[in-house]
């Protein structure tokens, strides 16, 4: 783990990867929560974290969702749906550093019944339908950017 400067210096000169986890329950609905931190406070956002260096993707999906969802899921458990460029102006070290992330969007499709919500990053969760999604302005952009992908994939399933 890096201490805060070393960190601080990578925020400011690197680019971030990050897991962002699509859930997707029982109803058609996908989770998000509320964010506590820089960047993207305020704002609903899908839950995710980044993946740190010299860890395997398969121990970043067993650490983020446990972190993120109250639960554990194995890599194999989830769909990818592309790979997004998230650009911030600001970052959670400091206001004036911007944040480059590059994030893979991945599906999980679960009974919301198996979660239970932790609240360390988030505020709150709550489930939206997914048609309503797009002109929910109080979802950050994004948490937007894989929805063809995800409406795609849906319509795959149900055939």
């Amino acid at each position: 783990m890096l201490n805060d400067s070393d960190f601080r210096h990578v925020i400011k000169n690197a680019p971030l990867f990050s897991i962002d986890l699509i859930v997707l329950n029982e109803r058609r609905e996908l989770l998000f929560g509320l964010r506590k931190n820089e960047p993207a406070s305020g704002f609903w956002f899908v839950p995710g974290g980044r993946v740190f260096k010299n860890e395997p993707l398969v121990k970043a999906y067993h650490r983020i969702s446990l972190a993120e969802l109250g639960a554990s899921f194995k890599m194999e458990n989830f769909t990818s749906l592309g790979l997004f460029e998230h650009f911030y102006e600001n970052s959670f070290v400091d206001e004036l550093i911007s944040t480059h992330y590059i994030n893979t969007a991945c599906l999980l499709i679960i009974n919301s019944q198996q979660l239970k919500l932790p609240l360390e990053q988030h505020e709150d969760y709550r489930w939206v339908v997914v048609d309503s999604i797009e002109s929910d302005k109080s979802i950050h952009h994004y948490s937007k950017v894989f929805l063809p992908s995800l409406l795609a994939k849906m319509a795959n399933l149900s055939q």
